[in-house]
Parts: structure tokens; sequence; C-alpha cells
């Protein structure tokens, strides 16, 4: 069973309780910070995966665990 890095990320909206997903609804997951920074837009942050809200990481989890 995968677990969830500290090293991967993904950008998340504090504000709207929103991660950024592929229009198939996966979470994108980004392996540096730097491009996930390039993809922000407005309120929109940059944050290790294992920063993420408890329902989003179980989401995450159950997508890498496929």
């Amino acid at each position: 069973m995968k677990e969830l890095s500290k090293e991967d990320f993904v950008i998340y909206d504090r504000a709207n309780d929103y991660v950024i997903q592929f229009s198939s609804g996966g979470i994108v997951i980004y392996g540096d910070e730097n491009e996930a920074l390039i993809d922000c837009k407005g309120d929109d942050n940059a944050i290790p995966c294992t920063e993420l809200p408890e329902h989003w990481r179980n989401i995450l989890l159950t997508q890498i665990n496929k």
C-alpha cells in the first residue's frame, strides 16, 4: 500500500476547500513544488499532499492505491 509523501505537492484552495483535479476527477500531483507554484492561480496554494485536510488525504490515498 502506497503512502502520501511530503515530497509530492498539490494545489489547494483553502477558502473553497478545493484541490486541482484532472477532468476525469483525479487529483493532480506534482513531484516538484516549483511546478505546482507555476500552476497556482488566485487563492491557490502549493502544499505538500500530507498537509491536506483529512478528507482530501483519504481521497488521494484511494487514488494512488488503485
